[in-house]
């Protein structure tokens, strides 16, 4: 948040400190090796060197192209103003979110802790290993237990946390679908009871009588009048011979 840092200057040194750091990467493994190969470029100090040269190349020629070359005075007030939400819905942030006071006490209090742990992370922890010398196999493992604990208290941390800030908002979630769930069920319910009462017994019970009575078919005319009038038919139940 350097106010007078130069965009154009950033750009520069960033493509600036790559350079560089290529040249030292490749400096550095013909002056340790003789030769340039992937082992050779793939030792510790050789990739020490090209990653200090990018940090601190970049950051100092980002520093002077932006104090001497084009000096910058922004104001990130104006960026706070210029910062618009989408359609300006406020619903999801209260007053305490929005006062700036309140912010500034925020931003205070985690650039504290920040530098606090930056200094363990990179001095402090370190130097605890500088007395054991040579590691040790018990020692190593105890270094990998602490790891261990750090990544899944981390994990713990980030997980936990914010789901006990938004308890409330997934409390209301949660209710709001159990109730949409129980007004859908109470819907079926109703429906069913309604066709129930709908329904006459009577009427089961008729269509059941109807269908355990036998079917006749009954006999078209036509084919009577034809059984009739056939010379191999006699009314009387005789027995008529008809010559083929």
């Amino acid at each position: 948040n350097w106010k007078g840092a130069s965009g154009r200057g950033a750009v520069i040194a960033a493509w600036s400190g790559l350079l560089l750091a290529l040249h030292t990467w490749i400096a550095a493994a013909l002056i340790q090796s003789g030769e340039l190969t992937v082992a050779a470029l793939g030792t510790n100090e050789v990739m020490l060197s090209g990653n200090l040269v990018a940090i601190f190349s970049s950051a100092l020629i980002h520093w002077g192209y932006s104090k001497f070359y084009d000096p910058t005075d922004y104001d990130f007030a104006e960026l706070d103003k210029n910062i618009t939400l989408v359609e300006q819905d406020l619903s999801g942030l209260g007053a305490e979110q929005q006062d700036p006071v309140e912010l500034d006490r925020a931003f205070k209090w985690i650039t504290r802790r920040g530098y606090v742990l930056t200094l363990v992370l990179i001095v402090i922890w370190p130097l605890l290993s500088v007395p054991a010398g040579k590691f040790s196999q018990d020692y190593f493992a105890f270094w990998v237990l602490v790891s261990i604990i750090w990544g899944f208290g981390a994990a713990v941390a980030i997980t936990v946390l914010p789901l006990a800030e938004s308890s409330d908002e997934i409390g209301k979630v949660l209710s709001g679908i159990g109730e949409r769930c129980c007004c859908c069920l109470g819907l079926v319910r109703e429906d069913a009871v309604q066709y129930e009462e709908k329904v006459d017994p009577l009427d089961d019970a008729s269509e059941e009588k109807n269908m355990e009575m036998p079917l006749e078919m009954p006999r078209d005319n036509e084919d009577d009048n034809e059984d009739d009038n056939d010379p191999a038919y006699d009314t009387e139940g005789s027995e008529i011979e008809v010559d083929c």
